[in-house]
């Protein structure tokens, strides 16, 4: 059983696309939320409600199942629904599909919610879970984690946070962190390949005038190459991230 479904349709425009025509990974992170938003907000539960009840969602781990990425001017439909929830996390998933039905996308997500006061997550409320239909199971889940980094063969490139990487929740946002993660990639890497698969944990905050450090390292695995990732500072690792890809034919 699952939760209320809500879906919408998305065109996608240039700006949220690389140099070969495709749908970013960050920007597909800000649609998912989108969506997921606009659900919230048809069900009383926008941010500004969430924000009086001094609270907030915060994102703990994505895992995207990868046929395609959506194309450039190509509309799709994001369908969300929450699965189930426990005391402190939430799972939701996300369905992305062309207009003629195809799943592009599948994707599984953890959250929790963050109580402003006490600066740490928060039980979950009925008056809060209650709406979004999801069935309750005590047990927490068991979500595969991200590859490790192998640290003698990492590489690495810094990054500074800056004032525009901070959204409306004043903190980092996360399609931000994966920009880190994969741009040190380098342009001919991500135009040669394509992604089928990624993996993404977040720990914990960054703020503006830190410095982080994107590393990762390569495995090739016949024609798959599998890459893993993490963002650190020199004290914290932040995100921890893997991703699998398939060469692109030319």
């Amino acid at each position: 059983m699952i939760g209320k479904k809500y879906s919408n349709q998305k065109e996608i425009s240039y700006y949220m696309c690389d140099r070969t025509q495709t749908l970013t990974l960050p920007m597909l992170v800000n649609l998912l939320l989108e969506v997921s938003g606009e659900q919230s907000e048809s069900l009383g539960l926008g941010d500004t409600v969430m924000q009086e009840k001094g609270y907030s969602w915060i994102l703990l781990q994505y895992e995207f199942f990868i046929d395609r990425l959506p194309k450039n001017k190509e509309t799709v439909e994001i369908e969300t629904f929450a699965t189930e929830y426990n005391k402190l996390f939430c799972y939701r998933d996300f369905i992305v599909k062309d207009l003629e039905g195809n799943e592009l996308v599948t994707v599984h997500s953890t959250f929790a919610l963050f109580d402003f006061a006490k600066r740490k997550m928060a039980r979950l409320p009925e008056e809060i879970v209650d709406p979004y239909e999801a069935v309750f199971n005590k047990r927490v889940k068991r979500t595969a984690k991200p590859a490790p980094v192998n640290e003698e063969t990492a590489e690495q490139q810094p990054f500074n946070v800056r004032y525009f990487d901070i959204d409306t929740n004043q903190h980092v946002n996360n399609s931000k962190y994966l920009d880190w993660a994969l741009t040190p990639l380098g342009g001919a890497f991500l135009s040669s390949h394509q992604m089928t698969y990624a993996n993404i944990k977040f720990d914990k905050e960054v703020h503006e005038g830190q410095q982080v450090q994107s590393i990762y390292s390569q495995i090739a695995e016949d024609a798959a190459v599998t890459t893993a990732h993490k963002i650190s500072t020199e004290s914290n690792t932040h995100c921890t991230a893997s991703f699998k890809w398939k060469k692109i034919s030319e």
